[in-house]
């Protein structure tokens, strides 16, 4: 079953976190043509940041037609927010379906660790950006995260995708995906299929984390539009840094790699005992976990 909304769609919710995919996730969805996704931007940051704003602050942003057969969020923030699992139950009710990407604590902390760079959100090494940023591994507890989610939720309701496998098949990461919200496969069309969480560099730190504030002022005020025109002229490219297609295959370097293993390393087993599952994706990365060539 999944759960009605006063917009009288069945509606769904990716839980994130970030760097586990949800852009592709995001953009494989709204290629599909039948999921209502909000309106002119990817996500409201409703559970987390704008929960004042009110219930129908949030449902303003869907407009569903009769072609959409779902409606949802990919919301990348909310996974590891305190009190997000509550109120997602008081909006939605128990029988909303979730679907949570995940990918290997420590290489997704590493890529965190990176975004946060591109967006002057922290600065320096990995270990001084910890320091200004501790979410860069807080939010790695999946375990801890996911507790909260199942004191309101039946784990049955919520789904787990990972990261790993959008990287070796594809075809076989959307059919999980579509299996987590219960609407149908379709395949991913050619101009979605490709890259996934690049990683990008910006030369310009300071100008950067004011562009981030701004960015951030236009979203609280539904200004939506300058922020997609901004990247439509190219703007946030060449603040933030041009997308390179190779970034996925940088290497962690070896003494971030060993430190963030013994910082999130054990979280892999806790949220395999959780779940009561094995994930074999994330056991490759763990034999190799002492190789400097080891790429994230």
């Amino acid at each position: 079953m999944i759960s009605k909304t006063p917009l009288n769609i069945p509606f769904a919710l990716c839980i994130g976190p970030q760097r586990a995919g949800t852009t592709w996730i995001y953009r494989y969805l709204a290629s599909r043509g039948d999921v209502c996704l909000p309106e002119d931007v990817k996500e409201i940051f409703y559970f987390d940041r704008n929960f004042d704003r009110g219930e129908d602050f949030y449902l303003d942003h869907f407009q569903p037609t009769e072609d959409h057969k779902i409606a949802m969020e990919v919301t990348a923030t909310s996974f590891d927010h305190p009190e997000a699992p509550k109120r997602v139950f008081d909006m939605f009710g128990k029988d909303i379906r979730l679907v949570c990407p995940l990918r290997h604590p420590v290489v997704r902390a590493y890529s965190l660790y990176l975004h946060y760079l591109r967006y002057g959100i922290a600065t320096g090494t990995l270990q001084e950006a910890v320091k200004q940023v501790p979410q860069i591994l807080t939010s790695c507890h999946y375990e801890e995260h996911l507790k909260r989610w199942y004191e309101f939720f039946d784990p049955q309701n919520i789904s787990f995708i990972y990261q790993e496998e959008l990287e070796i098949n594809q075809f076989e990461f959307v059919r999980h995906l579509c299996n987590g919200f219960s609407i149908p496969f379709v395949e991913p069309e050619e101009d979605v299929q490709g890259k996934y969480n690049i990683t990008t560099y910006s030369k310009f730190g300071p100008m950067a984390r004011i562009a981030q504030h701004i960015a951030d002022w236009l979203r609280e005020h539904r200004l939506y539009f300058v922020i997609n025109f901004a990247k439509d002229i190219g703007l946030k490219r060449v603040i933030f840094g041009k997308e390179r297609p190779d970034a996925n295959k940088k290497n962690i370097p070896l003494d971030d790699k060993i430190w963030l293993f013994e910082q999130v390393g054990g979280e892999v087993e806790k949220f395999e005992k959780l779940i009561g599952e094995v994930v074999p994706h994330w056991h490759e990365i763990e034999k190799n976990k002492n190789n400097e060539t080891n790429s994230f």
